[in-house]
């Protein structure tokens, strides 16, 4: 009986002093992030599918020729594209130059084709949304992991 208790005693002592030597050996470090660059990553998690949605739907609005829904869906991506300018990128961070001008691009396409779909030129709003295409899939191909 003595050499359980005995046994007990040193595998919690062990148990304690393992779990602890791993938070001791972590540390508080957070691996180079900062809580704005948490918050920042999680808004850019938070937006990518809202781009995807809003994307699908403008062109379907642009196919439809409705101008009115083309412009609700582009003031989406439009809205975000001040996030998405504030948010480090996956991957190739260090080129965080080209990720804005690559989030400029997207708004810049996303604006025009608007322009364009509110003056009843749709051949050249899907025109321009194919910018808005080459933008997003420029942008993944670099940045995205």
């Amino acid at each position: 009986m003595n050499n359980w208790k005995i046994t007990s005693v040193i595998c919690l002592v062990l148990g304690s002093l393992t779990i602890n030597s791993v938070a001791f050996a972590h540390g508080t470090e957070k691996h180079g992030k900062t809580a704005t660059a948490d918050v920042q990553m999680k808004i850019l998690h938070d937006m990518m599918p809202m781009f995807s949605v809003a994307s699908a739907k403008l062109e379907a609005a642009l196919e439809k020729g409705a101008a009115a829904e083309a412009e609700v869906e582009a003031g989406k991506i439009i809205a975000a594209v001040p996030d998405l300018k504030k948010s480090k990128p996956h991957k190739n961070a260090k080129q965080r130059k080209m990720f804005v001008e690559q989030a400029i691009s997207l708004g810049t396409a996303t604006t025009t084709t608007v322009t364009l779909a509110k003056s009843g030129d749709f051949a050249g709003a899907k025109a321009a949304y194919k910018k808005i295409e080459k933008a997003c899939a420029t942008c993944h191909a670099k940045f995205r992991d």
